[in-house]
């Protein structure tokens, strides 16, 4: 996408006001609303940054997984008004509500998400925050999974926990956090389960390197790949994933 494009886009997106509608149960609106709102659009900052590095020249069809109650999806509702906007989570009320409130379609989500059946042919898939809770092997297994829905040049943002994680945040849920840090200092992923957190199943908390990310990306074929440090909120990292080889010419 050219920046004249992605400028027009934000100019667009900047002018109007972002919905203020929020659901009672939206914990991430507990951090407060001054950082629930910037957080949401640094959101937005990232999805431009990632599309001015792709081929993709419109976008009418969005993926927000995990949506949870709109921190992310009111601001890519307002940013392309006119896109189908799936939200998708684990919790079907926080995708029930983005569906009602900002007009898009709501898909329950699974434990696996490979037993959930996502559409095909998604022009931008925005994963924030679903990789800082899970092991090595799903995030390989998953990455894959998502980028077999994206559309010819289409694009996929995700966030991880990298170093700055590492370094400025005390871990929850009674996870192993020795064993992280560990693993994450030696092998480049570190992840242990939730223990004190009901109903999270196997998920938990990770830390992984640029380094180990972009090894699972370049096992990925058919796709070109982008890593930003502290791309999201100027705390979790981005990797881009555009769904076009990165041996093949435009």
């Amino acid at each position: 996408m050219q920046f004249q494009q992605i400028s027009q886009l934000f100019s667009a997106y900047d002018s109007k006001p972002v919905s203020e509608e929020i659901h009672p149960n939206d914990v991430m609106f507990n951090t407060g609303q001054s950082h629930y709102y910037t957080v949401g659009k640094t959101g937005v900052t990232a999805v431009l940054t990632a599309l001015a590095m792709s081929w993709k020249q419109d976008v009418s069809s969005i993926l927000d997984l995990p949506c949870g109650h709109g921190r992310v999806a009111r601001h890519l509702r307002l940013l392309f008004p006119q896109a189908k906007l799936y939200c998708c989570d684990i919790d079907a009320e926080g995708a029930d509500f983005c569906a009602r409130t900002f007009g898009g379609i709501s898909i329950h989500s699974q434990p696996d998400l490979l037993r959930v059946a996502l559409p095909r042919n998604l022009d931008l898939i925005w994963i924030g925050s679903l990789f800082t809770h899970l092991d090595k092997q799903r995030t390989d297994a998953w990455l894959r999974y998502l980028v077999d829905h994206l559309s010819e040049h289409g694009v996929l943002v995700s966030t991880f926990h990298g170093y700055f994680t590492d370094k400025h945040t005390t871990m929850h849920g009674g996870v192993d956090e020795q064993r992280i840090r560990r693993d994450f200092a030696e092998v480049g992923f570190g992840y242990a389960p939730y223990t004190t957190l009901e109903g999270m199943g196997d998920y938990g908390f990770s830390l992984s390197k640029p380094s180990a990310i972009l090894d699972i990306a370049d096992s990925i074929p058919g796709v070109r790949a982008s890593y930003i440090e502290r791309g999201w909120a100027n705390n979790h990292d981005v990797l881009v994933l555009n769904k076009n080889d990165r041996l093949q010419g435009f």
